[in-house]
């Protein structure tokens, strides 16, 4: 089997493999504070109320946007599973040609999620992966990486508007019913996520008219399901929560093989 892990900024994501298949899917809190054994001892918890067998597990791939991280689970890969983790980057084959200034600039998860929307999807697409921050990336007509758009993700730029504000509290993030709010809470969320809504959909547009052509749309990340979970996505857009983690796998398969 094969172990894919997501090293993000808000969420460490972990995906299990039997061939193309996704057994089991995991998370924990991203947190730099935290030792080689507290991040064992919490991934042993959740690996035995799951009742995984990591003896088979046979293969390891890691994409990291934290590299504070990037040791801490090295170690924790080699003791645990005595395996030396893959990590996304320069000398890794991903079949991804990258037409950007810097190509060894571009963060792992974004090529994890390019890899999976191409063999998966299909191309010219966007790719709208919404977490700690919205990143709105393009593929074109042959299938290359062409360029990204970032902006503030939802909860960031809520918690910038309530830590500048002196009377705003803080919210929990829900879809309100309306766009205009009654109330405080109501009031922000609204602007965040109605917000968010009408600036990406609009961010897509431009996109799809600077390239003159019309393309996929596929949305994922961690606070996509803020879109997604009342049903009302346009019907041209697919939504994937695991895409990144089917990028990480079919990487692996391109640099080792598949793991059965």
């Amino acid at each position: 089997m094969l172990l894919v892990i997501d090293l993000g900024n808000s969420e460490v994501k972990f995906g299990i493999f039997l061939k193309e298949e996704l057994k089991h899917r995991f998370q924990v809190s991203t947190d730099l504070n935290k030792s080689v054994d507290e991040y064992d001892a919490a991934l042993a918890s959740i690996i035995k109320n799951k009742n995984i067998d990591i003896s088979k597990i046979n293969g390891v791939i890691i994409s990291s946007v934290v590299p504070p991280l990037s040791s801490v689970f090295k170690k924790l890969i080699k003791t645990r599973l005595n395996i030396d983790p893959l990590f996304i980057g320069p000398g890794v084959k991903t079949g991804l040609k990258i037409k950007i200034d810097h190509p060894n600039e571009l963060g792992a998860d974004l090529v994890a999620d390019a890899v999976s929307v191409k063999e998966r999807y299909g191309y010219p697409a966007i790719i709208i992966d919404l977490g700690t921050a919205n990143k709105i990336i393009a593929l074109d007509k042959n299938g290359h990486f062409i360029g990204a758009t970032f902006t503030p993700g939802i909860k960031a730029g809520v918690n910038a508007l309530i830590s500048s504000t002196a009377q705003l509290p803080k919210v929990s993030l829900v879809k309100p019913s309306k766009i205009l709010g009654k109330n405080t809470p109501d009031s922000i969320n609204a602007g965040a996520i109605y917000g968010n809504y009408a600036m990406l959909k609009g961010l897509i547009e431009m996109i799809e008219a600077e390239l003159g052509y019309e393309c996929k749309r596929v949305l994922t990340g961690g606070a996509a399901h803020l879109f997604y979970e009342d049903g009302n996505l346009p019907s041209n857009l697919i939504f994937d929560e695991n895409l990144a983690l089917h990028g990480l796998r079919l990487i692996y398969e391109k640099n080792v093989g598949k793991r059965k």
